[in-house]
């Protein structure tokens, strides 16, 4: 049963400069459920090219001090990258968040928030700037 706090392996599409968009297989933190068969997912990446690292936004995972998630590399948590998986795309269980390391699950969790919160904010002042104070 797959549960939240939790990285599996998920297919996941991006896009890639050669092939266009593609698919591949890569670690992602579960959020919630979105649906029966859908669920709310945070992409976990080694990010290859530093420069496009948020320095707030992206929450770094160094398999030395998190041994227990079970990553071989120091990967990060795209906590501004929110995706949703449907539940046939979602394979085996990497490790437990949650349970093993719950501040940094509490970090992770409280930055996607604040990622929310700006997305609201920018769009309420681009739609006042348009429309006024209505």
């Amino acid at each position: 049963m797959i549960s939240t706090g939790k990285i599996y392996k998920a297919l996941v599409k991006y896009f890639d400069i050669e092939k266009g968009v593609a698919f591949k297989f890569r670690p992602v933190l579960i959020l919630a459920k979105a649906d029966a068969a859908d669920f709310v997912v945070l992409p976990v990446s080694t990010v290859s090219r530093k420069e496009n690292l948020n320095k707030y936004y992206d929450v770094m995972i160094d398999p030395e001090q998190y041994p227990l998630v079970n990553l071989n590399k120091v990967s990060y948590v795209r906590t501004h990258k929110q995706i949703i998986v449907h539940i046939a795309e979602i394979t085996g269980e990497i490790g437990d968040l949650k349970a093993n390391y719950s501040d940094l699950y509490s970090e992770i969790l409280s930055k996607r928030s604040d990622f929310s919160d700006e997305i609201t904010r920018q769009a309420l002042d681009n739609f006042y700037k348009i429309n006024g104070d209505l």
